[in-house]
């Protein structure tokens, strides 16, 4: 072992100094790719976002598609129900999963998934997926429903075993909105939420839905969004095992928005659609302009924070054109979902994927291919929309709109890609939590 393979084949021309050359050569190789596996492997118990990722927005591309297919009598099955499973909980979230397995550990001083945590998350995932993709919706929504509760248990025990810094106070808000999608996700896999009644239903949908997302995208915004501006967050403190000065009161402040969110899925639930959506959309916008600078001038130019500015707003038009036009209820949320949720999403992922492959220059000015996925998006959005209002050409618009969404995906798709396998070279700065130093 100790001889190089050049001595080796020099040493004689029999078969024994061929097997020797041969094995040197061999097992050089192994000890290479399991180098690099062994790599592999601890960047995605650190930094899950970067399998999460890809897979969450190949499984959105998979869900727009499913109404090409169903057109065009290649599906057996009408995917009315499967479609928002595969948009909400395949792409949606997959990009919570990688999020929050990555920053939350961070934020809260302790260590990163364990290997097992891994791959039962992973496999949950795909297990829904599938289920959903093959029309197997009761299924599906029960492997998220075991999907969210593993994630809340193992986020939930972090913050609570061992953690040395204090997560930022927003991620209560987060922690609830996992909690109450695991209970809507698991109440409608029980004999398809039939059970319920109407009103429970409507219940457990609009918890799915919206709230799962919605209360995660409050908790989370206001400690992340200034950063896309250049600017401090009010939510940020100063790490400590114990919650600092001034943690509490934002505490409170976002319970108190989370639970006017809450308000308005009853409101809108029990006969009150109208002032319900508008409460959603009032909610939604004040708490984004008290807490964040996504309607003020930011210090530096960056298309990942007007980005944001366009989901905002999406979100608030869809909410208001679904509360005037209750007929076209279902195509002005597209303007939540796709426009809404689905920008904000890729937003913030894309800082993600650069911040940690130590590209920061490329977060700030213009990004032509970020803008072209944005507006592909909101293309397809609209289109979807006016499907709506437009019955005669209800079923070209739903087939342009899911091409049109998955061409926005595929260049966001493509233009990353060549990051997620990158890491920032520089060390990173000095914190209390050792996943930090």
């Amino acid at each position: 072992m100790g001889r190089r393979s050049g001595d080796c084949c020099r040493s004689g021309n029999g078969a024994a100094a061929i097997r020797e050359c041969l094995f040197l050569i061999w097992d050089g190789v192994a000890a290479y790719f399991l180098g690099a596996m062994t790599r592999w492997w601890r960047m995605m118990l650190e930094e899950p976002y970067r399998m999460f990722f890809p897979l969450g927005m190949l499984a959105g591309m998979g869900g727009v598609l499913l109404w090409p297919l169903y057109y065009g009598q290649w599906l057996g099955f009408n995917p009315i129900d499967a479609h928002p499973r595969l948009m909400i909980e395949g792409f949606l979230g997959a990009f919570v999963l990688g999020f929050l397995g990555t920053a939350f550990p961070r934020l809260a001083g302790n260590r990163g998934w364990f290997g097992a945590e891994l791959l039962l998350l992973l496999s949950l995932w795909a297990a829904g997926v599938w289920s959903a993709a093959t029309g197997r919706v009761a299924l599906a929504d029960g492997t998220f429903a075991l999907l969210l509760g593993v994630l809340f248990c193992g986020l939930a025990l972090r913050w609570a075993c061992g953690h040395r810094d204090t997560p930022p106070p927003g991620f209560a808000l987060a922690l609830s909105g996992l909690l109450g999608g695991a209970v809507a996700s698991g109440c409608l896999a029980l004999e398809h939420g039939v059970w319920l009644g109407a009103s429970g239903q409507a219940w457990a949908k609009l918890w799915l839905f919206q709230g799962f997302l919605l209360l995660p995208l409050m908790g989370i915004g206001p400690y992340l969004l200034p950063r896309f501006f250049g600017l401090p967050s009010s939510h940020s403190f100063d790490g400590s095992p114990r919650p600092p000065p001034g943690w509490w009161p934002r505490v409170g402040a976002a319970g108190f928005w989370g639970l006017h969110l809450v308000a308005s899925f009853a409101l809108e639930i029990h006969g009150y659609p109208l002032i319900g959506q508008l409460l959603r959309a009032i909610v939604i916008g004040v708490w984004f302009a008290l807490e964040s600078p996504v309607f003020r001038r930011g210090k530096i130019p960056s298309t990942t924070g007007n980005v944001v500015r366009l989901a905002i707003v999406g979100m608030l038009l869809g909410w208001g054109a679904a509360a005037f036009w209750p007929n076209a209820r279902v195509g002005s949320l597209h303007l939540v979902f796709a426009s809404g949720f689905g920008l904000v999403t890729l937003a913030v992922a894309t800082r993600v994927v650069l911040g940690h492959a130590g590209k920061h220059d490329l977060l700030v000015g213009r990004m032509r291919w970020l803008r072209w996925t944005a507006g592909l998006v909101i293309l397809a959005a609209t289109t979807r929309m006016s499907a709506d209002f437009l019955p005669p050409v209800r079923i070209s618009h739903h087939i342009y709109a899911a091409w049109t969404w998955t061409l926005g995906g595929t260049i966001w798709l493509a233009a990353l890609t060549k990051y997620l396998w990158q890491r920032d070279a520089e060390p990173p700065p000095r914190s209390n939590c050792p996943r930090r130093r």
